[in-house]
């Protein structure tokens, strides 16, 4: 008997050891959601929309933050000011202060790795690896003489760039792997396809030239390469599953016609929807919704369109909103929102899944903010200022958080 007990008292510690299971593996943290752009925070929960309000950042260096904020684990964000010092909040508070060299600031993103060291490109062309306590893990003399980088990605294995020559991988050891020649500069930003493989807009930056598309393996081999004839490409790729989802347009009978493809992993093109306004933004939900928000500058009130579209490309909904979008369409559990300007103004606009106006925040009373938030764990939002040392933050009622439904 005493034996049975003793055995059932194994098996049972041997089945709730493996029942755990092994910590999921975590994720690098980049801007736009996660490696592939989808600009998803759906595993966060709902964005709160109930108040903002304005916070002093507490930092010893007031000249306004020069780079979006990057949400880490625990409520955590990063930042940096005009001036170069890199700063780390928890929810507004100032838990630390990492000053580059006199004269240098950053000219890049801040990405994150898995193990939250935090790594950027200064004007001095270093590059950066900080860890989340404020230590300088190294810094790496880049031999590129660029001043201008795309957004930095990083996937679980490496941390890639492009200048407008070369797209870069570095481990985050600080080891440069490989270098890549690039016959066009990139869109700016670019996305992870799979295992490292990165998906990547090249383009001539003008209208009616045939840019094209890329897949690069994990080694710097490009394994195809598909021309858009006569179309402009904008911003990143972005990735859901085995598909590659890009936009742009082109000029059709002295008309701007806006385009949206779907490929696949070897390049084929599944899909193509044409609108007659531009497309500026794409995201994907994690089941595979698309939300593609168009417009056409110009003279007179914008008037915006965004789209509802399922991943074969038919039209779920759609909805005109009198604003003009300066981010995507961030997506969170039945609430989206994006940062734009309603008649001239800057705005937060909250929409509901099925695209209906939830709510809006005027922004003209806070300091001029950069337009990605940090979106905290806890479904708060964070903003800075591009001109003083405020932080912005969007989140609820501590009374409403309370209440079970």
């Amino acid at each position: 008997m005493k034996y049975l007990l003793i055995k059932s008292i194994f098996f049972s510690i041997i089945f709730i050891f493996y029942s755990c299971g092994n910590p999921k593996e975590k994720e690098p943290y980049n801007l736009y959601g996660n490696s592939h752009r989808t600009s998803s925070y759906e595993n966060l929960g709902r964005f709160w929309t109930g108040i903002s309000s304005l916070e002093d950042a507490g930092c010893s260096d007031s000249s306004g933050f020069a780079t979006f904020p990057l949400a880490l684990s625990e409520n955590k964000f990063v930042t940096a000011t005009n001036n170069g010092l890199v700063v780390l909040f928890q929810h507004t508070r100032l838990q630390w202060e990492f000053k580059l060299g006199t004269g240098e600031f950053l000219v890049s993103n801040l990405v994150a790795s898995p193990k939250e060291d935090i790594l950027f490109i200064s004007n001095k062309n270093f590059f950066y690896s900080i860890s989340n306590s404020g230590t300088l893990n190294w810094k790496a003399n880049l031999s590129d003489t660029s001043s201008v980088y795309s957004t930095l990605l990083a996937t679980k294995e490496a941390v890639y760039f492009a200048s407008p020559k070369y797209l870069y991988k570095y481990n985050y050891q600080g080891k440069l792997l490989w270098s890549l020649p690039l016959s066009l500069e990139t869109t700016m930003t670019f996305a992870e396809f799979s295992n490292e493989k990165l998906v990547m807009n090249l383009t001539f930056n003008e209208v009616n030239r045939t840019d094209t598309i890329l897949l690069i393996s994990s080694k710097g081999k490009i394994l195809w390469s598909r021309p858009l004839e006569n179309v402009r490409l904008l911003r990143s790729p972005v990735v859901w599953k085995d598909k590659i989802f890009a936009f742009g347009y082109g000029i059709e009978n002295s008309s701007q016609v806006g385009y949206l493809f779907c490929i696949d992993s070897a390049g084929t093109i599944q899909w193509k929807k044409e609108f007659d306004i531009v497309p500026r933004y794409l995201s994907i939900t994690v089941d595979g919704t698309l939300f593609l928000c168009l417009y056409n500058s110009g003279l007179g009130e914008t008037i915006s369109t965004i789209y509802k579209l399922d991943n074969h490309g038919n039209i779920l909904s759609q909805q005109h909103i009198s604003a003009s979008f300066y981010s995507p369409l961030f997506i969170s559990q039945q609430i989206l929102c994006a940062v734009g300007y309603t008649r001239g103004n800057p705005s937060l606009i909250f929409l509901d899944s099925e695209l209906n106006l939830w709510k809006t925040f005027d922004l003209t009373k806070f300091p001029t903010l950069l337009n990605i938030p940090a979106f905290l764990t806890d479904c708060s939002l964070i903003f800075v200022s591009a001109v003083s040392n405020h932080l912005v933050r969007i989140d609820e009622n501590p009374i409403i958080k309370l209440l079970p439904w």
